[in-house]
């Protein structure tokens, strides 16, 4: 099964078969592991840029919300705590050489958070990416490069426009997260606390935006109109894909990044930057998928030739 081999790709924006919408995600997620880590790695890759912009992120806003986490007060605090290494996985440091050690790792951790999570990332890029994952879920033999071209060249300005709405609403929102947080009042933490709900759900919305935006022509603002209401009208479902995004892109990279052993280190590398992404991805838009069809079917282009008792009429897409 060639990467780069195209067929037919079908109309169908969520396919179901007898076993199940979850066998048929993990059948599928199988089949295509292939190009899924295609994906992955070349997400990364292309990504570069938006590191950049994360890690500027991460510095200007991040010790906005914590003090803490300002690198000196970082160093000293964990210096105090008497903060070493994990010798017995091969990580012998102690002292300032281990507390810069974790600093770089909250680093690492924050701007892939960002980028995994699509807060941060390029948007023509991402719709080359959202592309595959879109003809991947429709159960069709697709080609890694060609879906990627194809999704960039017939989105790039809504892609465009998608990635600044996503670094200005998360500017704010951080910067927001660290005045109200540095209050330290019970309003303060209330509001602090809805920031993060409201940040939350905006990356929910974001990755629809960009399934979305290449299965359907709509203009960017109606995009994010249907994505809003794809969470507001299956709010349990919905919750609990976010949920587990926490748990795969935020938590179990946290543990293992923090964890300060190389064999730790090394499983995130080789999990995070050539598989779990693309998995992750890919499930967002499996998932987004099924509100497509459920909120919004496509129209019917084609009218169904009529059936007749002597020739099997042909079956729906």
């Amino acid at each position: 099964m060639s990467l780069f081999k195209k067929k037919e790709i079908s109309d169908a924006d969520y396919v179901e078969v007898e076993h199940g919408p979850v066998f048929t995600f993990f059948s599928s997620l199988w089949t295509h592991i292939l190009k899924i880590m295609s994906a992955n790695m070349l997400f990364v890759i292309f990504n570069i840029p938006s590191m950049l912009i994360a890690y500027l992120y991460t510095l200007y806003f991040i010790p906005r919300i914590s003090p803490t986490l300002e690198l000196n007060n970082f160093v000293s605090f964990w210096v105090e705590q008497g903060v070493y290494g994990n010798a017995t996985l091969g990580n012998e440091l102690a002292a300032e050489d281990a507390a810069y050690q974790v600093y770089f790792f909250m680093i690492v951790f924050f701007v892939m958070t960002f980028i995994s999570t699509c807060l941060i990332c390029i948007g023509p890029f991402q719709a080359g990416f959202s592309q595959i994952y879109r003809n991947l879920r429709r159960q069709d033999m697709v080609s890694v490069l060609d879906d990627f071209k194809t999704g960039v060249k017939d989105n790039w300005k809504q892609g465009l426009g998608a990635m600044l709405i996503s670094l200005v609403v998360t500017a704010v929102a951080l910067f927001g997260l660290g005045f109200y947080i540095n209050l330290g009042s019970r309003m303060g933490w209330l509001f602090g606390t809805l920031l993060i709900t409201f940040l939350l759900i905006f990356c929910f919305v974001q990755n629809c935006v960009y399934q979305i935006m290449v299965s359907r022509e709509l203009k960017l603002r109606h995009i994010y109109k249907n994505a809003l209401f794809f969470f507001i009208l299956s709010f349990g479902p919905s919750f609990a894909m976010i949920l587990l995004n926490i748990v795969v892109l935020v938590i179990v990279p946290f543990v293992l990044l923090m964890y300060t052993s190389y064999l730790t280190v090394g499983l995130y590398v080789f999990l995070y930057f050539f598989l779990i992404i693309g998995a992750m991805h890919y499930l967002n838009a499996y998932y987004t998928g099924y509100l497509l069809h459920k909120f919004m079917p496509a129209p019917k282009t084609v009218e169904e030739p009529a059936r007749d008792n002597t020739e099997e009429a042909p079956a729906d897409d």
